[in-house]
């Protein structure tokens, strides 16, 4: 019996006249992520509105686990499933599903849920219909429920054959990996930047990192961390490159200066990674900043300090998580596999001569006179050259 992976997409398709570009992209990520896992190839057809990948007999569950894993991570897809060919027979067609059907233990309702090609001669819910009526007439003995039943029967029908499967896997949904040009993210070893890097990843982006750290005032736990977590994260594009900036420096060349209040410089710390974050930005040729803020969850992202802190920034700047609760941050996380890295403790470098009573209401008048006190630009310049690349 021919087996097969089916790929349905979902936004790609609204795209119009742009829909083949989406498509491209999204065939080169499978293809690449699968054929790199299995060393072997694999050839994606497309046809009606989906992607058809043939396997071989030899292709075990243990492959169908790796595969999912891979798939499972690949902007574009809305689900995808592991399917067996069968006939366009329907009396055929039951004894097939018959015979493959899964361990019914645990369950006490089903359905079959049917798409057809057009070409065929009857509708989807006739066949519905008379392929369910073909497992009750062998015994299957469940019960039939349309709304959330324990069991689905999955049957699409196209390519002369009938695909169906007994589990439809759910996709990032999203646009095409590396569809959409490139973004910067300042990344910090927490649990807000990481999901803000992935929440643009979803739209098409392909993000570049950067972190600032403050070895060796404090240990490599912090650039360790973000390491790891950039790591997880790059299973979810092409290409992923981390910058790792050794901010310590500039942190004391701001407490060094006895007319800068020790309430701003957090305010000044962010407005600097910036403008470091903007010039890998130029260098990269991305077209703007990720930052992971949340309104008014810290000092630094009340109303007024988010204001003084972007007036340092001349390129746009992303913020996807800027009005979610702490909750769905979190809950996002523990989905993409960043939140038992980010909750581990570390020495990060905001923290490292953080004010008792940070300034919560920012001026940027006063902010911009307290940098007459540095030089910001030749610093910019120098925590670049200081940066180190990793890649992933």
């Amino acid at each position: 019996m021919n087996r097969a992976i089916i790929i349905h997409y979902g936004e790609i398709g609204l795209k119009k006249a742009n829909v083949d570009y989406f498509l491209k992209k999204l065939r080169r990520h499978v293809k690449t992520k699968l054929e790199k896992a299995f060393s072997r190839t694999f050839d994606l057809k497309h046809t009606l509105g989906r992607f058809l990948i043939d396997l071989d007999d030899g292709f075990s569950l243990e492959d169908e686990e790796k595969a999912g894993n891979i798939l499972g991570k690949i902007f574009g897809i809305k689900n995808y499933m592991f399917v067996f060919g069968g006939s366009l027979d329907i009396k055929e067609l039951g004894e097939q599903i018959w015979s493959r059907l899964p361990n019914l233990n645990d369950v006490e309702t089903f359905r079959v849920k049917c798409k057809r090609s057009q070409v065929l001669p009857y509708k989807s819910v006739d066949a519905e219909r008379q392929v369910g009526a073909e497992l009750l007439e062998r015994g299957i003995d469940k019960k039939v429920k349309m709304k959330e039943p324990d069991l689905i029967v999955n049957i699409e029908f196209f390519n002369n054959f009938a695909w169906f499967t007994f589990k439809k896997h759910p996709g990032q949904a999203g646009l095409s990996a590396n569809s959409g040009g490139k973004l910067v993210c300042m990344m910090s070893s927490g649990i807000d930047s990481p999901v803000a890097a992935y929440k643009m990843m979803k739209r098409g982006a392909r993000v570049i990192f950067v972190n600032f750290h403050a070895y060796p005032i404090t240990d490599k736990s912090e650039m360790d961390q973000c390491k790891n977590l950039v790591e997880v994260l790059s299973d979810y594009q092409f290409d992923t490159k981390l910058y790792q900036v050794p901010f310590g420096d500039f942190q004391l060349a701001i407490k060094g200066v006895k007319t800068i209040p020790d309430k701003i410089r957090t305010v000044l710390y962010r407005r600097m990674m910036l403008r470091v974050a903007e010039k890998i930005s130029k260098k990269e040729e991305a077209k703007g900043v990720i930052t992971g803020d949340n309104y008014g969850q810290v000092a630094s992202q009340t109303a007024e300090n988010m204001f003084v802190i972007h007036e340092a920034s001349n390129i746009p700047l992303f913020q996807p998580l800027i009005a979610y609760d702490k909750e769905e941050i979190i809950e996002v996380a523990q989905r993409i596999g960043t939140f038992e890295i980010s909750k581990l403790s570390c020495e990060d470098s905001c923290s490292v001569f953080m004010p008792k009573h940070p300034e919560l209401k920012a001026n940027v008048f006063d902010t911009i006179r307290f940098e007459e006190e540095l030089d910001v630009e030749e610093w910019s310049e120098k925590l670049l050259k200081g940066a180190e690349t990793i890649f992933f």
